[in-house]
This record gives structure tokens, sequence and C-alpha cells, in this order.
């Protein structure tokens, strides 16, 4: 029987391998909305499992775009889903961003007045067979040309992660989970990254400039004024907005470097059951 089993796997093999490829696009944008990208294309033996995929994801996603692709003898579908935050998104349904008790915290977010600060910390979660070592060989064997890709492109860099390949100056993340499939397992997927808020960094930088502008403007007409007691008003009014004006930048500086330690507060995914 054992024998008949091991046939059966090389055979499956022999017709399957490199039939597959899976590849998850998540982009995030510099306004913080979410597009969501991934394709699954195959040769005929998997049309039917492909189908099945397709007709699942328009049942969960309503907003879910499907478009037809082929690559050769390959054959299946590109789906695109649209969010206008990050907020809206983690409400999708998807085990892999959700967040798992005593796994992972799916993601988190600290929001700021100059960034708001994201944790994505995933996971992806396969199945071990306990099969006999002869068969196991086998089976890693039949599905070694499997891709499976998950790539995170984000607008900024991100400040760490533990991705596999990072390019554009590490801004496009990407993990290879093909070796998940074939051995099973768990696999973690974490990224941490700022979007900025230009529009504040901007009125911000206006008022410190501002508040400069009037330090000088008080210092030189101090020095020119000869009356004692209008020097001294408007010596007081140089201080005052030479104070005001350290103040806002030491502010600044703080809530830009000072260290961000994501807690179970700050989780916004679904906590799954």
């Amino acid at each position: 029987m054992k024998k008949i089993f091991c046939i059966v796997i090389i055979l499956f093999g022999i017709t399957c391998a490199g039939c597959m490829q899976t590849k998850f696009d998540l982009i995030v944008t510099s306004d913080g909305a979410v597009v969501r990208n991934w394709k699954i294309i195959g040769t005929a033996p998997f049309s039917r499992q492909i189908e099945d995929m397709k007709i699942n994801n328009e049942r969960l996603i309503p907003n879910l775009k499907v478009k037809p692709v082929s690559e050769g003898n390959m054959l299946g579908y590109e789906f695109f889903a649209d969010y206008p935050d990050v907020e809206s998104f983690v409400r999708s349904h998807s085990e892999i961003y959700a967040a798992h008790a005593g796994k992972n915290r799916g993601i988190s977010k600290r929001a700021g007045w100059f960034f708001d600060e994201y944790d994505f910390d995933f996971i992806c979660a396969v199945p071990r067979e306990n099969l006999p070592p002869e068969v196991d060989y086998l089976t890693q064997a039949a599905f070694e040309g499997v891709v499976c890709d998950f790539k995170i492109q984000l607008p900024y860099r991100a400040e760490n992660c533990d991705a596999d390949e990072i390019s554009a100056d590490g801004k496009i993340l990407q993990w290879n989970l093909a070796p998940l499939l074939i051995k099973g397992g768990e696999r973690h997927m974490n990224a941490r990254f700022k979007i900025w808020h230009r529009d504040k960094i901007i009125f911000t930088a206006a008022i410190e400039l501002l508040l400069l502008a009037a330090t000088i403007f008080f210092f030189v007409k101090a020095r020119k004024e000869n009356f004692e007691t209008v020097g001294k008003d408007l010596r007081f009014k140089r201080n005052v907005f030479a104070a005001l004006s350290v103040a806002l930048a030491l502010v600044a500086a703080y809530m830009i470097f000072a260290p961000i330690n994501f807690t179970d507060a700050d989780i916004i995914s679904v906590v799954a059951p």
C-alpha cells in the first residue's frame, strides 16, 4: 500500500511541479489608503481550486474587482480591493492580517501630530502533516516549483522589518512563503513604518519661522532703541518669542524622535477567535 501511495506522489509531482503561483501585494499610499492586489494562477489540475478561491473571495469581499489572467499554460485571476484607510482595511476578511491571541498583533497604530506609526505583525500558518519520511520528501519535491510571495509596498522607508528581500530604498518588502506551503509551520511577517502628515509638518514649520522672524525683529529693534523703557519692552518681547521658538523646536524634536513602544491597546486589527 505504501509503495502505491509513493507512486501516486511521484506522478503527482511530475504532473504538477511548478504548476501554481500565488502573489500577494499590499500597497499603502502616502495618504493612508490601502490597496490589496493578489494573483492566483495554475495549470489545469488546479483549475477547480482556483475557481473555488475566486467564488469564495467574491463572497467575502464586497468591493472586490476580478480580472482573468494567463501566463503560458497557467490560467487564473487577479484580484483588487481598495480601502480609504488602514482602519477600513483591517476590518476586511483575511486571516493573515488579523490578530491572534498569543501569536501576533495584526496591525497596531499610534497616531501623532507629525505622523502615524504602524506596526504590521502578520502570521501565515500552514498545518504540518505527519507523513513518513520518504513520503514527506516526495511531497516536498512535488511542490518544489510552487511560487508564493507576499509583498508590502510602503510610501516611506520601513523603520524595521524581517523581509526576505528589501528594495526601493526600504519601501518594498517581500517574503517568500513557498517553503511554508511545502513544509508547513508558521511564518511571521513584521514591518514598522510611519505615514507622515505633510500638512501638519508645513504648518508647524511656518509657525517656527514666524517665531524666529519675530525674535530677530525685536532683537534688531531693541538694539536700535535708545529709550530705556521702550528698549526693555522690546527685549522682553524678543525673549518671549525666542523662548517660544526654542520650546516649539524641542517639542517637535521629541515628538519626531521619541521611541514608540506598542501595547495591546494600540491594536486595531480584528482579533481572530
